[in-house]
């Protein structure tokens, strides 16, 4: 018996002894990366102001903090925050649905009627799709109606544009107008935009400008000229303030071409545009247009549900689409408070984050994408977020939809493929005009994962070499 309990004893002495040297062991190496860390911010951040925060990815414990508190401009890593939401709230499997209804008869191949096209907030809406209610009309045996092609964008409300959103920003691809019924011209999901294609062989002519998909309610103001090959090209296409006009100007060397995308005004009308200009391809005759709502006689002639919002969400975070942020933003006010706003949206969303146990005092936003500059997060708050989110059913997917560093494809490594190379890191990366951010998980050379928040705003120059330099002695040093 005293055998045995000396033996007890020497092996619960012997645990505490390993217990103690792995303690030492681990507090030594947060040290050093204390150190470390300070050094790269003296020497590199003198005059800006910053947010970092690392954590044990396990426990959630704080292992590094400095202005941890400090409430900082969260760029697009305020998606991260969306993002959690709506798959918390909406569920990762909820789908978004764009509706076709008719409210007359049939008769000799004309609707004694309308044809009503209306939006569920669907932020993946493709010219394809339009296509699919086109063949659905077609085999109606539809060639004429008597009333009007409707769009009815009701499911969220008429503020078209995002807190924060300058005049001279409205027409750039990022800063979407926002519509429950929305288009976007190509599958990275450039909601509420158009593409623009300027082309030309002639010298001395004017290019060709083409839109895609073709929406003949969007007029061309064509200011251009061809000129030689190897000449320069000075070709500027941008979105007359306030209008759907779009406006090309300059020059363009024969041969070549310049493509852009330019967000519309109208995203409603835009959409419904497209939809009538298919239904005149299959030999339906061409009829006006209006906005109104779908009536409660009407009959459904089809739907479109949306991918999962899972994979939504994959594109969302990976690609950092703005868009998509905002009518997240506001499907999250319509399904939870009935009201398809921003305000309710935010509401939802903050709602959302005390529920998780976040300190919602040290968040202040007011868009879903990150763009506006009154936003702010701060760095302990991001980090406990993520650590947060980790105990999802949907987590692995939220996980697998941030850019991983290093690794080629812009639905793989997106925005971090070219930096931190030869680390194992999953972030999601931020930036608006002096703001730089990083927020994401990374691997210690122990094997551990570690969480990590970094947020710097008043920088005159790029701070992505020291952010990279700060994730890289984490790794390193833990």
């Amino acid at each position: 018996m005293k055998k045995k309990i000396i033996i007890y004893a020497m092996l619960f002495m012997l645990f505490n002894s390993f217990s103690l040297i792995n303690l030492e062991q681990a507090w030594a190496s947060e040290q050093t990366m204390t150190t470390k860390i300070n050094t790269i911010i003296k020497k590199n951040w003198k005059n800006n102001e910053y947010s970092i925060t690392v954590r044990d990815m396990e426990r959630g414990d704080v292992i590094y903090s400095n202005d941890g508190d400090k409430m900082i401009r969260p760029a697009s890593t305020h998606k991260l925050l969306v993002s959690a939401a709506a798959l918390d709230l909406l569920g990762p499997d909820y789908r978004f649905a764009t509706k076709a209804y008719i409210d007359g008869p049939v008769k000799d191949g004309v609707l004694q009627g309308n044809i009503y096209l209306q939006g569920g907030g669907d932020p993946t809406l493709l010219p394809v799709h339009l296509e699919s209610f086109a063949n659905g009309i077609k085999k109606l045996g539809i060639t004429k109606i008597t009333g009007k092609l409707i769009a009815d964008d009701t499911w969220f409300d008429d503020d078209r544009l995002a807190k924060g959103i300058v005049p001279e920003e409205e027409a750039f691809s990022y800063a979407s107008r926002i519509s429950a019924l929305t288009l976007s011209p190509n599958d990275q999901y450039d909601v509420g935009n158009i593409q623009v294609k300027v082309t030309g062989t002639k010298i001395g002519q004017a290019a060709s400008v083409q839109l895609f998909p073709h929406a003949s309610t969007i007029p061309i103001v064509n200011k251009t000229k061809i000129i030689k090959k190897g000449g320069k090209s000075t070709i500027n296409i941008t979105r007359e303030y306030g209008t759907d006009r779009i406006i090309v100007t300059g020059n363009l060397p024969a041969g070549s071409e310049k493509n852009t995308y330019v967000t519309v005004y109208n995203p409603t009308l835009y959409t419904l545009d497209v939809l009538r200009e298919k239904l005149v391809a299959k030999g339906i005759q061409k009829m006006p247009m209006d906005i109104g709502e779908v009536p409660d006689n009407a009959q459904r002639i089809g739907i479109s549900n949306s991918m999962q919002l899972k994979d939504i969400n994959f594109r969302f975070l990976k690609l950092s689409i703005n868009g998509m942020g905002e009518m997240l933003t506001k499907q999250l006010g319509k399904e939870l408070l009935g009201e398809g706003s921003w305000s309710a949206g935010i509401q939802a969303i903050r709602t959302y984050g005390i529920e998780s146990g976040l300190n919602m005092d040290q968040w202040y936003f007011e868009d879903g994408s990150g763009l506006n500059h009154q936003n702010r997060v701060s760095s302990m708050q991001e980090s406990l977020l993520l650590y947060k989110v980790r105990n999802k059913s949907w987590y692995f997917s939220y996980l697998d939809a941030l850019p991983h560093a290093g690794r080629k494809g812009k639905l793989v490594g997106a925005t971090l493929e070219n930096r931190l190379k030869g680390y194992s890191v999953s972030a999601k990366t931020g930036y608006i005009t002096g703001t730089y951010a990083l927020s994401g998980y990374v691997q210690g050379k122990s094997g551990k994962w570690y969480i990590f928040s970094i947020l710097t705003q008043a920088n005159k120059s790029s701070a992505i070499s020291t952010i990279d330099e700060i994730v890289k002695q984490v790794a390193n040093e833990m």
